[in-house]
């Protein structure tokens, strides 16, 4: 959900999939530990990079009507990533 809320955001105009990408591995390495650093999760969005996509405009494109209750596609993706390890 912390990459999705920065991505959405969208604070820069480049960068702003990366920045929440390396936001999103931090914080996992924090609650997980170091382990997480090896979670494919950046490989298994560029695999998925149309479903990737899909799943974040789910949500919409305006930040002011963003429908967060639609993520879970979106967050079922990190999870995937998991099987990797």
């Amino acid at each position: 959900m912390v990459y999705l809320v920065f991505v959405k955001i969208h604070p820069t105009n480049d960068g702003n999939g990366r920045s929440a990408r390396l936001l999103e591995k931090w914080f996992l390495a924090e609650k997980l530990g170091d382990k997480a650093w090896f979670i494919q999760s950046e490989k298994t969005y560029y695999d998925h990079h149309q479903t990737y996509y899909s799943n974040i405009r789910l949500l919409g494109l305006e930040y002011f009507t963003l429908d967060y209750s639609k993520a879970l596609p979106f967050l079922l993706m990190l999870p995937y990533a998991t099987k990797t390890l």
